[in-house]
């Protein structure tokens, strides 16, 4: 498969973009204020897609929307270090994203601190970075009760917020570039949601970054996210991968091809990008959830099809994703599918994912065991929710499945 590293990155930012739940951009903005920025400091075109690249993922360590809180609500947080180290961590398990894991590693470390092993390049890079996100975070909190025109009016206060840090948290160079940048109209108006892709994508599109992968890195793609998504809460740690490897495992048991089967995977490891939306107080809720609560949850298949979709066009990857709590009987969601309406793999996809959140513990109840989660989903198969051949595969196999399904 050939991937633009620079779109996937955007497409990665925009699924990362979803912890922010009601401001779905402050990724992408970092990335485009840090090009406009570096374009005030004299950087040659490469270094200009570089920082727009690393500016979008920076947060790609950030999964919790209560991190996501304290980050955008303090100019620093003593636990700010966390989201960096994993970040680099993700960064580093796929090769086309690894160069820009040194400058999340840093991105929320004082310019003053900044380790003198680092080279010229990459303190400018975590700086600008950090610099970037802070004036977004001014930006943003300025917008919640602002018309977005009016940033025109509040340009030289919104960057004044950040003044007192300078040669502190920030280097002078980089405020010194900012202040000529932010006089641009359009540093401010092309930051508004109906105008951001198109700017990102005009200038993403002035540096060729288009790669072959194989599909063995294209899943290491897939694990990298799921790493994020599954990272959310230590209630859902290992699921994404565990569902994956359950999909594949049944996928094999029915007679898949051996791409189908690839394909699904990858789908599993991805299925649930869309709960990164969805706040942590209702995923780790230990009791039952509201009307209003279920509905908000219930919105993450689309937000996982959306991502995917972009991500890997012209495949079912995303339509599996998206389908995956849709029930033979018609009960399920987000459409309402029933019977043939819901192909073979989606439905391997729904059992996979059934059977590995009943061996797994959730806030509400402990780990079940295999007796229990047989009997639980024994009621399911006799209402006719689920395909009554996967689900005896899984049962003449349980054994092999329920060790996948707990691994860690």
């Amino acid at each position: 498969m050939k991937i633009d590293v620079g779109h996937a990155a955007l497409t990665v930012t925009k699924a990362l973009d979803y912890v922010g739940i009601d401001d779905k951009s402050h990724g992408r903005r970092v990335g485009l204020i840090c090009h406009r920025i570096a374009h005030l400091l004299g950087w040659n075109r490469t270094r200009r897609h570089f920082i727009l690249i690393a500016g979008m993922l920076h947060d790609c360590g950030v999964s919790s929307t209560t991190v996501h809180r304290k980050l955008v609500a303090e100019i620093e947080w003593e636990g700010a270090e966390e989201h960096c180290l994993r970040g680099d961590q993700f960064l580093q398990s796929f090769p086309p994203f690894s160069p820009f894991a040194a400058a999340i590693r840093y991105h929320h470390t004082r310019w003053q601190d900044l380790p003198p092993s680092l080279d010229d390049e990459t303190r400018e890079y975590a700086n600008l970075i950090f610099f970037a996100d802070r004036l977004d975070v001014a930006y943003a909190s300025f917008i919640i009760s602002h018309p977005h025109h009016e940033a025109l009016l509040s340009r030289e206060r919104l960057l004044a917020e950040l003044a007192p840090y300078v040669g502190i948290l920030f280097s002078d160079e980089i405020y010194k570039a900012a202040t000529h940048a932010i006089q641009k109209d359009s540093f401010w108006l092309e930051l508004r949601e109906e105008y951001l892709d198109d700017a990102i994508m005009e200038a993403l599109s002035s540096e060729d970054y288009e790669i072959s992968l194989s599909f063995d890195e294209i899943e290491s793609l897939g694990e990298l996210i799921s790493q994020v998504v599954d990272a959310k809460s230590p209630y859902t740690h290992y699921h994404s991968l565990r569902v994956a490897d359950l999909a594949y495992t049944l996928s094999g048991l029915a007679g898949l091809e051996p791409y189908q089967r690839r394909i699904l995977r990858l789908s599993g490891l991805l299925h649930d990008v869309g709960k990164l939306r969805t706040p942590d107080e209702i995923l780790e809720k230990p009791g039952a959830l509201t009307d209003a609560e279920v509905a908000q949850m219930r919105s993450h298949p689309l937000d996982s099809k959306r991502v995917l979709n972009s991500l890997f066009p012209n495949t079912p990857i995303a339509k599996w994703a998206a389908e995956h709590h849709e029930k033979l009987d018609g009960s399920g969601y987000p459409f309402g599918w029933k019977g043939d309406q819901i192909d073979f793999p989606t439905r391997i996809l729904s059992v996979a994912d059934i059977f590995q959140a009943l061996c797994q513990k959730r806030p509400y109840r402990h780990r079940l065991n295999i007796e229990d989660v047989l009997e639980i989903m024994d009621v399911m198969a006799g209402k006719g929710e689920i395909d009554l051949s996967i689900y005896g595969l899984l049962k003449a196999n349980k054994e092999e499945l329920y060790t996948i399904a707990i691994k860690t």
